[in-house]
């Protein structure tokens, strides 16, 4: 495994290491969890679920439930074990990066006055309020997990999108201070 690509599967073979949990019970475990910095769609959480079952990465359990239907419970087999293992040891590839700030603000020569101040505003905002989010996440984290022996693994994932916040919010700053008096546009 030289190279490989982080895909839906590895996502559902970390969170099923937790415990057995249904596609529902992950999909609201991401939104309370990876969404900061991860996510996966319903849409892609159940076509991999029934791969990962046919490669044997997983047990399927049905429970029952309120509703007419039982409800399935998936559980990680030891193959989904040595896999998450595996994947857990490749080291990570960067993403490449798509910011739709930074790529209008790249033609913002371009925009009406005001215009690109009022974005980059927008986001200093939009950080501020992740930020706010992040730091009662922790509080809440560190509250009800005090003795779980992944808290610190997701404490270092709240603290690297608190740095993030900040470093934004602050270059947000710094770039509406220059958007005050931005250079002349060539009319030539």
């Amino acid at each position: 495994m030289d190279t490989h690509k982080t895909t839906t599967e590895e996502t559902l073979l970390g969170l099923l290491s937790l415990g057995p949990m249904s596609g529902y019970q992950m999909r609201n475990l991401m939104q309370d969890s990876t969404a900061n910095f991860w996510r996966e769609s319903y849409g892609r959480i159940y076509p991999a679920l029934k791969r990962m079952k046919k490669a044997g990465l997983v047990e399927l359990d049905k429970q029952a439930s309120a509703g007419p239907r039982a409800k399935k419970v998936y559980r990680l087999t030891t193959t989904g074990q040595k896999r998450l293992r595996a994947w857990l040891g490749v080291p990570a590839q960067p993403l490449p990066n798509r910011n739709e700030l930074l790529l209008k603000l790249f033609f913002g020569d371009r925009a009406t006055p005001g215009t690109m101040a009022a974005q980059v505003l927008a986001w200093q905002q939009s950080y501020a309020a992740d930020l706010k989010r992040y730091e009662l996440q922790l509080a809440e984290l560190e509250a009800t997990h005090a003795k779980h022996p992944g808290l610190p693994f997701w404490r270092m994932t709240l603290r690297y999108g608190i740095s993030e916040a900040i470093m934004v919010i602050n270059w947000c700053a710094d770039t509406m201070e220059e958007l005050k008096s931005p250079p002349t546009r060539d009319k030539g």
